[in-house]
């Protein structure tokens, strides 16, 4: 024998098909849209980590490029410059000047590599910019400073706990994590360095003997 329900149980029925039909629409709909737009997100900000580093590589092309086609002209002058080698002070003098819009940033300095004619001096930096764009500009003074220099082994990357996101979601406005190589030239010697260093070697055992 069929029962009627009462209407307070019709109204609890009707509240679990409600719940029911939001759940389902939740879980078929609304998860898989917020995956997809986490995982576009996602690969936004990838695209924009290698957009800047192809766009300094491009900006290291162009520059080789026009001084190759300046070579031997008046305009030589206004190339970055290779210094005698020891240069480090106002290396660093220049890399502060340039760091200094940057939030911090580390150096560490690798052993010196000696040529015949040219020593090259790698120096390892990471720093935190406040956005892409400040980033692309540290970048780019460091590649277009006074002394020659290449870069090489950037890495960009979105720092975890960035905020400052724009109210459209752009993460072009948070803050990044540059890592890079920075290799600078200076002109050296070897002959002229091995006998300077033959006739201070000569010079220290003659005061030794006379002492």
């Amino acid at each position: 024998m069929r029962r009627e329900f009462t209407q307070r149980e019709n109204v609890l029925l009707l509240f679990l098909v409600i719940v029911l039909l939001i759940s389902g629409y939740v879980k078929l709909f609304m998860e898989p849209l917020s995956a997809q737009l986490a995982g576009a997100q996602s690969r936004l900000a990838t695209a924009q980590d290698s957009l800047l580093v192809e766009q300094t590589k491009l900006a290291q092309m162009q520059k080789m490029e026009k001084e190759l086609e300046n070579g031997g002209s008046s305009t030589a002058s206004s190339q970055p410059e290779i210094p005698a080698y020891d240069n480090i002070d106002r290396v660093m003098i220049q890399l502060d000047a340039i760091l200094s819009t940057a939030s911090d940033y580390q150096m560490t300095f690798t052993d010196v590599q000696f040529g015949d004619k040219l020593v090259s001096r790698p120096i390892q930096m990471t720093f935190s910019a406040a956005n892409y764009s400040v980033a692309k500009t540290i970048l780019t003074n460091l590649y277009n400073g006074r002394y020659c220099c290449s870069l090489s082994d950037i890495t960009v990357s979105e720092e975890n706990g960035a905020s400052g996101a724009t109210a459209q979601g752009s993460v072009t406005s948070k803050s990044v994590s540059v890592k890079l190589t920075a290799t600078f030239y200076e002109k050296y010697d070897s002959t002229a360095a091995a006998a300077k260093n033959a006739a201070k070697a000569s010079a220290d055992a003659a005061a030794g003997g006379n002492g």
